[in-house]
């Protein structure tokens, strides 16, 4: 058994205490007396995730397996390795030794498929590679890995089959790359759970006049992923989708240059130009994806005054509520002990992963 002393810090409270655990933990005692300064707060969850330190998810297994290490360094015990819009063979090539997660301790929990079903007209830095709705495509990646979360259009021709099948076989449905308007997302929202990828960006907006995704996701959402990079989305914005949206959690978004020197890196094709905490095409302003990890989230949440339960929340405990892993995203008896220990100024010191000390 592990002990850690600390202030425990959960969405709902944080108390001083004590926690005994081995790969789920097995008992937490609370005591004024103890005034340890570290923090102790569930793993992060990053349920949006392409890739980091050179390695993308569309590169196959070897390469989920670094770029998921990388994040873990970085605090994410739970992660979706997600994949780009692009052909079944491709899609297939990179996923088909997927099942091989279940033979390690791994912060591994199933795939977040973001397209090819979105729209061709709204793409952001996906490729061009778009179809329309296809049962047979899902099936055969089921076949070969855990579909946990996809993204998609519901403004194309088939969804309404579609999504009816996704909802049968349990994936979690999130609509992005969208122009569909409000009366179209309404629809699905009165029958199945949507969620809501990357809000704000990709997505048909909210004119005064005329509401789309973002009206949707705002007026009736009860989960949505947001990018917390401060360049996404700016800080006004992340607080009204707060206050609008009970269950927003944070995401990554994170792409291959993560990690990496400032550069140019080449990304199936497109040159992508890092510098610092922002990535953009070459030449243009079109952001491509992010460049930070989940442990820059919980710190830019801590930048904007979110309070430290806040930023738990939104970066562990909703996520896990969303995609129905109630054992994670929370400390107390019985879960699943992916605990990170920060110092007082939120540090990442110790990071545990199903009980296992993974840093030195």
């Amino acid at each position: 058994m592990i002990s850690l002393k600390g202030k425990i810090v959960n969405f709902d409270e944080t108390f001083n205490g004590e926690i005994i655990f081995n790969k789920k933990i097995d008992k937490i005692i609370r005591s004024k007396s103890i005034q340890n300064e570290d923090y102790i707060i569930p793993g992060f969850i990053d349920l949006h995730c392409h890739g980091a330190n050179g390695f993308d998810t569309m590169d196959g297994w070897n390469s989920i397996k670094k770029m998921s290490a990388y994040h873990l360094s970085n605090g994410t015990t739970s992660i979706l390795p997600t994949t780009w819009t692009s052909t079944i063979e491709h899609t297939f090539n990179a996923l088909k030794e997927f099942q091989n997660y279940k033979n390690t301790n791994t912060n591994i929990l199933g795939v977040h498929l973001e397209g090819p079903f979105i729209n061709p007209n709204k793409l952001g830095a996906q490729p061009p590679l778009t179809i329309n709705p296809s049962i047979e495509f899902i099936k055969k990646l089921i076949d070969v890995a855990p579909i946990k979360v996809i993204t998609l259009a519901p403004e194309l021709d088939g969804m309404d089959e579609f999504i009816y099948h996704l909802d049968k076989l349990k994936i979690n449905i999130q609509f992005g790359h969208s122009l569909a308007d409000f009366e179209c997302c309404a629809k699905f929202m009165n029958k199945y759970s949507i969620g809501f990828t990357h809000l704000y960006n990709a997505m048909s907006g909210n004119h005064h006049r005329s509401s789309g995704v973002l009206g949707a996701a705002l007026e009736l959402g009860s989960f949505a992923e947001i990018i917390c990079d401060l360049n996404h989305v700016n800080e006004t914005s992340i607080k009204i989708a707060k206050k609008c949206i009970k269950n927003l959690y944070a995401v990554s978004d994170s792409m291959g240059a993560t990690g990496l020197e400032n550069g140019i890196y080449n990304f199936f094709g497109v040159d992508i130009e890092k510098i610092d905490k922002k990535a953009v095409v070459k030449k243009t302003n079109a952001l491509a994806g992010s460049v930070i990890n989940m442990h820059d989230t919980f710190s830019n949440l801590i930048k904007l005054k979110f309070s430290l339960n806040e930023a738990v929340k939104m970066t562990s405990y909703n996520a896990a509520q969303y995609i129905q892993e109630n054992e994670l995203g929370y400390i107390g008896e019985n879960k699943i002990s992916n605990i990170l220990v920060l110092d007082k100024t939120f540090k990442i010191k110790q990071i545990y992963l199903n009980g296992i000390k993974i840093n030195e």
